[in-house]
């Protein structure tokens, strides 16, 4: 008898290479999911592990995988508790002999385990390159990327599938009471690109990906692996080949590609993506000033457009790239706060936050992702005038601020009457 176990980044059913493999054996099969304990405990900064959107969004893919895998005769067993204790039960009481599953940060260490490293675009062993010498910048990772992507899985049950009486239901989860403004599952994930092409949306893509209210942001399904990369890119290919390539395409595919690029950096890396002085030889000086970490967390900065962003991902779970960059830089640059203490919130709330690609990020901006000295600044002030110079989104987000003139929020100065104190005051010009 052997294990499919699926983990949180890949709930689906279409391009699932441990679910494909298992299946072609003969064996009995135990489709598993583990719905860790641990996501209720706090990291050490006293952080929620896994928060509420998080948790909803998970429970409607689950929901999702089960109907699609009972379709192919397979059911999903579903387990509450600690993962490497249930798996070493499972294995004692039903002489395990594999388990299928990609590889993800909560790797057990069981010679039972068979690794797959395909859960991206481009495949692992297809780079040119040895894993410890991926380049250090995107842009050179990029210019190597001159071969093909695999092709997708498409899985036929064994018929082997085994029910096991202790499986949980979904259900009897406690979920805090919450609203997604998208659905999770497989499904929605398919709909929702399918509607992308079809409408021609892809083509506006150069327009829209650093737009703040961006609604055709595929990340979320893409980070619980509700598709796989693989499935986007040949959706891509088919639409290029029917419409030809543009800008926008080549820009879709350079983003796909950024998520591939930090699943091999934190390969490469290993734990070092959670440490604060990650590669680099930099002892920075943190601040340890837990209130500017909660003015920030809950949008009461005193500058609109740090606080705009906040706010959308405290009421929603959701943030643009661009976003990201700029609220991530304002922690680390500005507040001098330690940038685990932003990674840790980003990673409990986001529904957007791979933890490779949310870590990569933050160690990115905060220059600890080589042994350079390159971290980056985004000016909120700069970063406003370009991406909210009306500032809709602005007074989308904090409505009491519509009846203020553009300039005032663009540029706080010295604040705003009857606003949050600023937190910190910049020197936007020459900084």
């Amino acid at each position: 008898m052997d294990i499919v176990l699926f983990n949180i980044s890949d709930l689906r059913v279409r391009d699932h290479e441990p679910l494909f493999t298992a299946n072609k054996t003969n064996n009995d099969l135990i489709h598993l999911f583990i719905w860790d304990c641990k996501w209720d405990d706090k990291t050490s900064n006293d952080i929620q592990i896994m928060g509420k959107y998080k948790k909803l969004f998970l429970k409607e893919c689950l929901l999702n995988l089960y109907k699609n895998l009972n379709k192919l005769n397979i059911h999903l067993n579903i387990y509450y508790g600690d993962p490497e204790s249930i798996l070493d039960n499972l294995i004692k009481k039903y002489n395990i002999g594999n388990i299928y599953t990609y590889q993800y940060f909560n790797s057990y260490s069981n010679n039972k385990i068979n690794y797959f490293n395909s859960n991206t675009m481009y495949h692992l062993d297809d780079l040119p390159f040895e894993i410890n010498e991926i380049p250090e910048s995107f842009s050179e990772f990029k210019k190597q990327i001159k071969f093909g992507v695999r092709n997708e899985f498409f899985t036929k049950s064994n018929n082997k599938s085994i029910k096991l009486d202790k499986s949980i239901n979904i259900n009897d989860i406690d979920i805090p009471d919450s609203k997604l403004l998208i659905n999770g599952g497989e499904d929605t994930a398919w709909n929702t690109v399918k509607l992308f092409f079809n409408n021609n949306l892809i083509n506006d893509y150069k327009k829209f990906r650093n737009n703040f209210l961006n609604t055709c942001n595929l990340s979320p399904w893409i980070d619980f692996g509700c598709i796989s990369p693989k499935s986007i890119f040949y959706r891509l290919k088919m639409y290029e080949k029917k419409k030809g390539k543009n800008e926008s395409t080549y820009l879709f595919w350079s983003d796909l590609l950024l998520n591939d690029y930090y699943k091999f950096i934190s390969i490469k890396l290993n734990n070092k993506i959670f440490e604060k002085y990650g590669i680099s030889e930099k002892n920075v000086n943190y601040s340890t000033n837990k209130v500017s970490f909660e003015k920030w967390v809950n949008g009461q900065t005193g500058i609109p457009i740090i606080d705009s962003l906040m706010i959308q991902i405290k009421n929603t779970g959701i943030i643009s790239n661009k976003g990201r960059y700029i609220v991530s830089s304002f922690l680390i640059n500005d507040l001098n706060l330690d940038w685990t203490l932003g990674a840790e919130y980003f990673n409990k709330i986001l529904l957007n936050s791979d933890i490779a690609f949310n870590y990569g990020i933050w160690q990115y901006i905060a220059g600890v992702n080589s042994k350079n000295d390159n971290s980056k600044y985004f000016n909120p002030i700069k970063q406003c005038n370009l991406y909210d110079k009306d500032c809709k989104f602005i007074k989308h987000m904090i409505p009491e601020l519509c009846h203020m003139s553009n300039d005032i929020l663009i540029d706080p100065k010295d604040g705003i009457e009857s606003y949050h104190n600023l937190l910190v005051k910049i020197n936007y010009i020459t900084k």
